[in-house]
């Protein structure tokens, strides 16, 4: 049998979103034949058979999956795969109720995380994917009694900032706000309970959304900036609870950004180190964007962006709302990319692209090999 994996040299995730399968399980597939659609934090791309044969997938669309981990297998004839799933049958206990239905993802997340695989699986009679197993050990440790660390106290007359999420991003943002001396982050929040209580570069982290709610009426801090990097629709909805609580948003410019004549910034925006805006740019609201970055005269950015390092656009382009851009990616001018598409890294973009749609990439096989010394 041939493992059916992510060709992908994302060295900035660890996994990837199994988005839809092109085949059946069990299905016949052809040398070179898409199988599968994945996601990771740069890029959108599919995966295609190296093989001839039978495919049996090990995981579902909605999956979260290790980028190292097979998605699936091709065996050589349906007598060889039968063989497979005879033995695996065997090894599996009889008293496993749930046998078939939680997918090898799910058991490998739940072990992680320290749940009890058999109470997710009697709670639904669907499918148990990594991703439900995920929320229900939020809703397990969230019902924990935990002593909340309370924010940090700021020096007079400056903007008290709260960063909402607590991943890599809210490394950025602070590094980015420690030479801001009109803003000082006094707080993290985030919604995942494990977090609570943890301290990123003498912050702590003092609840999640709902307790920054709750702190923002008790006069506690003045603006929140979102710090999730990667995921548009974290981003829209983070943005859209802060709005509702009537909590301001802040921006965060590291100070080596080039800011050209008439260039307009909404609010909320986390623009990284060493990007460039021409003259007349126009960016929206709730944007990261990150180092190294170029827009140049007269284009338009939305809001709710997220792009990755290195990506540049000529002039008179227009980057519409809740835009995901990957590393490297190069836009020619006059050129409109619409509302919710996904732009692969590595891409040009020399036409169009319609709103909420994808722009891949060919993912290429590479070697590494030793130097050979004359």
């Amino acid at each position: 049998m041939i493992a059916v994996t992510i060709p992908t040299t994302d060295v900035n995730s660890e996994s990837a979103a199994v988005v839809r399968w092109y085949v059946d399980d069990h299905a016949e597939v052809a040398v070179g034949q898409p199988l599968v659609e994945i996601e990771t934090s740069k890029a959108i791309l599919d995966v295609e058979s190296s093989a001839a044969g039978v495919l049996l997938r090990t995981c579902a669309a909605g999956d979260q999956v290790k980028l190292d981990q097979p998605l699936g297998y091709v065996f050589e004839t349906r007598d060889a795969l039968a063989r497979y799933e005879q033995r695996r049958a065997q090894e599996t206990p009889s008293g496993d109720e749930h046998a078939g239905r939680v997918t090898l993802p799910a058991r490998r997340r739940a072990e992680e995380l320290g749940v009890d695989i058999d109470e997710i699986a009697r709670s639904t009679e669907g499918l148990v994917t990594a991703k439900l197993v995920e929320g229900f050990a939020r809703e397990t440790n969230g019902a924990a009694d935990i002593e909340l660390p309370d924010p940090l106290d700021a020096p007079a007359g400056v903007r008290r900032v709260v960063l909402v999420g607590a991943g890599l991003g809210a490394t950025q943002a602070l590094d980015i706000l420690v030479h801001d001396a009109a803003q000082h982050v006094v707080a993290v929040v985030d919604d995942d309970p494990r977090q609570f209580g943890k301290v990123i570069e003498g912050v702590p982290v003092v609840g999640d959304t709902d307790r920054a709610v709750t702190l923002f009426t008790e006069g506690a801090f003045d603006a929140a900036l979102i710090a999730v990097g990667t995921s548009v629709p974290a981003r829209t909805r983070l943005r859209e609870r802060c709005e509702a609580a009537g909590i301001p948003l802040a921006n965060a410019i590291d100070p080596t950004v080039r800011i050209g004549t008439g260039v307009e910034i909404g609010t909320g925006n986390l623009i990284c180190a060493h990007c460039h805006f021409g003259v007349g740019t126009v960016i929206g609201d709730n944007n990261f964007i990150s180092a190294y970055n170029s827009f140049d005269h007269h284009s338009k950015i939305g809001s709710d962006v997220a792009t990755g390092p290195g990506c540049m656009t000529s002039g008179l382009v227009t980057i519409g709302d809740r835009c995901r851009l990957g590393a490297g990616i190069v836009v020619e001018p006059h050129v409109t990319i619409g509302a919710g598409a996904q732009i692969a890294s590595g891409a040009v973009i020399v036409a169009p692209v319609p709103p909420d749609h994808a722009v891949k990439t060919k993912i290429l096989t590479t070697a590494v090999v030793p130097l050979r010394r004359t």
